[in-house]
């Protein structure tokens, strides 16, 4: 039966360790000010082998207000060119489109660890929209899907209340449903491509097990004078919230060397 997934480990693959980061400051910031307020930009993916032979495109609106701390981290990811050559692993009928594993093993061991925070669901995960993947709480790295369906219930699973859109197909939906979705789910749930197996051995091991996989060729993308800074604003929030734990520290530090002056002045008075 169908899953009603991506949550969790059915998104990321059964045996996928969930790695965390110390963003958790950010996510409650984004509680209390309302987030991101940075300009939308779009980018558009241009697609092969798909279903029935040719390639095609589709562009993403991306909505930083929607989802700040995930727009940011797909804005780095975009920008490196890391999803060129991205294989559309598991694709479900009416359900969803997932890619994000590089193909290039070298490339997802260093992404494996640079986990974010959790965004807050703004808006829901309907057809066209396009969620981070996750294997628990602040566990997304790379992995994102499109939602194929209108997927309601996705909103409300997780534990900071479900898979936060970050964009939207806005052209070339057509292009999505011509995705090869015939390997189904999947290993060990399916018969499609194991996870394990992408990150260890990258594309070589899907192009000799699953060919047909439609794969992203070449991307092109709004703002390209301003690259790199989605890399600085991600580097610098993760630095200062694994300092944050500081600033509970220092005030006790000084207390315990104020007592400590005291007693020394007592004893040598």
């Amino acid at each position: 039966g169908g899953r009603r997934a991506p949550p969790a480990w059915a998104a990321m693959g059964d045996g996928r360790i969930s790695w965390r980061t110390a963003y958790s400051t950010e996510a409650h910031l984004q509680k209390t000010l309302g987030g991101d307020r940075s300009v939308s930009w779009h980018v558009t993916f241009q697609v092969a082998n798909l279903k029935g032979g040719g390639s095609g495109n589709f562009t993403l609106l991306v909505q930083p207000h929607w989802a700040p701390v995930g727009a940011r981290r797909f804005r780095r990811l975009v920008e490196e060119r890391f999803y060129e050559g991205s294989r559309f692993f598991r694709v479900l009928n009416g359900f969803v489109a997932q890619f994000g594993l590089s193909g290039d093993p070298r490339k997802d061991s260093l992404w494996q660890y640079k986990t974010i925070a959790d965004d807050i669901v703004k808006v829901t995960n309907k057809r066209g929209r396009v969620s981070f993947a996750a294997s628990g709480t602040d566990s997304r790295t790379t992995q994102v899907f499109v939602n194929l369906g209108d997927n309601r219930p996705l909103d409300k699973d997780g534990a900071l209340g479900g898979f936060a859109p970050f964009a939207e197909v806005i052209a070339g939906m057509d292009t999505i449903d011509r995705l090869y979705s015939d390997y189904g789910e999947g290993a060990p749930s399916g018969h499609g491509p194991d996870q394990r197996q992408i990150v260890e051995s990258g594309n070589r091991y899907l192009e000799a097990e699953f060919p047909k996989l439609s794969y992203i060729e070449a991307l092109d993308f709004e703002y390209s004078d301003q690259v790199g800074t989605a890399a600085q604003e991600e580097d610098l929030t993760g630095v200062a919230n694994r300092l944050a734990p500081l600033k509970w520290l220092l005030p006790v530090f000084a207390i315990a060397l104020f007592l400590l002056v005291r007693v020394f002045c007592k004893v040598y008075r």
